[in-house]
């Protein structure tokens, strides 16, 4: 990327920035002032995380696997936010989901029941930051932190207070620690297990790159936090989290899921009209291929420790694709895997074409919703698609190779982008 494009880009992410601020605050200001007048009142997905922090303090954890239980939580954290105001008709339109989040989560939340609403869900939303923000720093020093903030899925986390931050977080810092301090690594990726989906391929990476004493951090890692939990909330919490479980799964054929909202493979072709029989067929075949794919490309980065990035870029676009219940604001996992890759075509150099693949990837991410509610199709995908292709095709002929494509190698150049 020349000099010139780079001057106008800056200027654009901060008013990017901005826009982004000013959406959230309107939408703030719009809903509490809709709720004053009796309307319906404006909530995020933090308020569920507020009330089970709020249930689990008063009452016994295991209730917040009861859905009627958890519905009156959120329903008395909902009205926390408008300071006990809104009336039992305000509250009925407010739809409440289950919670499906492990007791490990609650006991990371819990804190959170000491504080006023307002002010408990501006310490998550900056306490889970951190890691983030800390993360897309080491990958890229110069434009990390732009990018962490730019970039459409932090709009999301932003606007509904979600869990991305810290997942994506904790996962990117232990991959930015793995090949020095690998105790350290295994320690966050481990900490991340309280959204345990999205690191179902990490272990697979580990064991294929060698990676064991990350591998064994981990494990005794999320070993430490269920025991942590078990010893706080006590062990019906967990029978009523795995109890829970296949009601989770059931949601899929319920209609119980935002279909629009979501970006997986399983509502892509869900949404192309296919049958939920057929789109499970599509996933399954799609986490098939990303097993055996980071399998191939970390066995591979053994001998090739200078592609540790892209490895590392793989990981987290492949955990996308792999998993079917993926969000809009769960795509913050792409923006780490952007920054190595903006790291890479910096290092080795990249052609103009890389770069417009990348922005328009990211860009991409901002309508999705939009998208697939207003025209019925869903492209959340593409994005993970498109940049996975493009770390495949950095990583030389073996990755070359994986997408059934040859192209001339990228020439080095010297200096910085």
């Amino acid at each position: 990327m020349s000099h010139s494009a780079r001057s106008l880009v800056r200027p654009l992410a901060w008013l990017l920035v901005m826009g982004y601020l000013a959406f959230i605050a309107l939408q703030y200001h719009q809903g509490y002032g809709g709720a004053a007048a009796g309307e319906r009142p404006f909530w995020t997905d933090y308020t569920p995380t507020y009330g089970a922090a709020l249930l689990a303090r008063h009452e016994a954890p295991e209730n917040l696997y009861y859905p009627k239980r958890m519905a009156a939580a959120a329903r008395v954290a909902a009205n926390a936010a408008y300071d006990y105001r809104l009336t039992d008709e305000q509250l009925d339109r407010v739809g409440f989901p289950p919670w499906m989040y492990p007791p490990t989560f609650i006991v990371l939340v819990l804190p959170l029941a000491y504080l006023a609403y307002l002010p408990s869900l501006a310490a998550w939303l900056i306490l889970t930051a951190v890691p983030y923000l800390v993360a897309m720093r080491r990958i890229l020093p110069d434009g990390g932190l732009l990018l962490a903030l730019a970039a459409p899925p932090t709009f999301y986390n932003l606007m509904y207070g979600q869990t991305g931050f810290l997942i994506a977080g904790l996962i990117a810092l232990g991959l930015v620690q793995l090949r020095r301090r690998p105790w350290l690594a295994g320690v966050l990726i481990g900490l991340a297990s309280v959204k345990p989906h999205f690191g179902v391929l990490i272990p697979i990476a580990l064991a294929a790159g060698g990676h064991w004493r990350v591998f064994v951090s981990a494990s005794l890692t999320v070993v430490a936090m269920v025991v942590g939990s078990v010893l706080l909330l006590g062990m019906d919490a967990w029978y009523g989290f795995i109890g829970t479980l296949l009601f989770s799964l059931e949601g899929f054929g319920a209609g119980a899921y935002a279909w629009h909202a979501m970006t997986s493979v399983l509502s892509t072709v869900n949404l192309a009209g296919a049958s939920l029989e057929f789109a499970w067929a599509v996933q399954l075949l799609t986490s098939g291929a990303m097993v055996l794919l980071v399998a191939a490309v970390w066995y591979r980065g053994r001998s090739e420790p200078a592609t540790h990035g892209l490895q590392c870029a793989v990981l987290c676009l492949a955990a996308t694709l792999a998993v079917p219940l993926v969000y809009l604001y769960d795509l913050i996992m792409v923006v780490p895997a952007a920054a190595w890759l903006l790291a890479d075509l910096r290092a080795r150099g990249g052609r103009s074409g890389e770069y417009l693949c990348l922005g328009g990837a990211l860009a991409l991410i901002l309508p999705l919703y939009l998208i697939a509610s207003r025209l019925g199709f869903q492209l959340g995908a593409l994005p993970s698609a498109v940049l996975l292709g493009l770390a495949l095709s950095r990583l030389g002929p073996c990755g070359r190779s994986l997408l059934s494509w040859r192209a001339a190698p990228v020439p080095p150049r010297s200096g910085r982008a």
